[in-house]
């Protein structure tokens, strides 16, 4: 593979036209490495790690992957600077020894973008990097913690995620009732219950109801979907990956289901 024009080039058939755009935020006349529209610490880091990645073995379809969530998030942090200031901590620091948080994470979702099955969660990962780029307030631990966390969640349960997030969790009907005996809930209803009970479990999800004068946390087992809220590492998971922004249409049907 030639580089990292080559690498964009191949995800194309995932993120579009954008994938062209991608590689000109990157380079500036005769092919110079500039940033110029997304800073020069991030044209750099970019170029450099997908430089780096064009060198190994990757199947045609993990080109792909790793292919689109760079130019999603390499489009996204360019339309960023319009209205916001990229970070200026140390998230691009490095030494000869020590790659950058920048280039560490960002290297890191991409190489998850390449294991994802899960196509629909690929946007949804690129939003994650460009977020990160912009918030100062996600240290390089924290970030990797929830990297981590996003690998293994399923796209359904994102969409639970931006269903009960704070800009969407009044634009839908959740149920306020258990399931009562002989109401035969489908597999389907009981698999997005099993998915929102992880979500819980791995404290993502915060379930209270008001009771009396003050709120008294719910059982696990009587919690209800429109008692249900994120916790703040589940915020902060949902906006870095804009979980709100997933189709109407998405959420709508998860909503239905759970």
């Amino acid at each position: 593979m030639e580089g990292y024009r080559e690498l964009l080039s191949r995800g194309a058939k995932i993120a579009g036209a954008g994938a062209g755009g991608a590689a000109g935020a990157l380079v500036g006349p005769e092919g110079a490495v500039l940033g110029a529209a997304v800073g020069a610490a991030v044209g750099e880091l970019c170029v450099g790690v997908l430089d780096d990645l064009a060198q190994r073995y990757l199947s045609p379809k993990e080109q792909q992957r790793v292919g689109a969530v760079a130019s999603l998030s390499i489009n996204a942090i360019r339309e960023r600077r319009h209205w916001e200031q990229i970070r200026d901590d140390d998230f691009f620091d490095h030494d000869d020894d020590i790659p950058s948080p920048a280039e560490e994470l960002f290297e890191g979702v991409l190489l998850t973008a390449k294991q994802e099955h899960e196509q629909l969660k690929l946007p949804y990962l690129a939003n994650f990097y460009a977020g990160l780029v912009f918030d100062p307030g996600v240290k390089r631990s924290e970030a990797n913690y929830l990297l981590g966390l996003a690998e293994t969640l399923t796209y359904t349960q994102l969409c639970l995620m931006g269903l009960v997030s704070e800009r969407q969790s009044r634009k839908f009907c959740l149920r306020e009732q258990v399931w009562i005996l002989g109401s035969n809930p489908s597999s389907e209803n009981l698999s997005m219950e099993e998915q929102a009970k992880d979500l819980n479990r791995r404290q993502l999800f915060y379930r209270r109801v008001e009771v009396g004068p003050s709120a008294q946390p719910m059982k696990e087992a009587y919690a209800l979907p429109a008692f249900t809220r994120l916790s703040s590492m589940g915020q902060r998971l949902a906006d870095l990956m804009c979980l709100h922004t997933i189709d109407e249409a998405e959420l709508a049907s998860a909503a239905k289901a759970w």
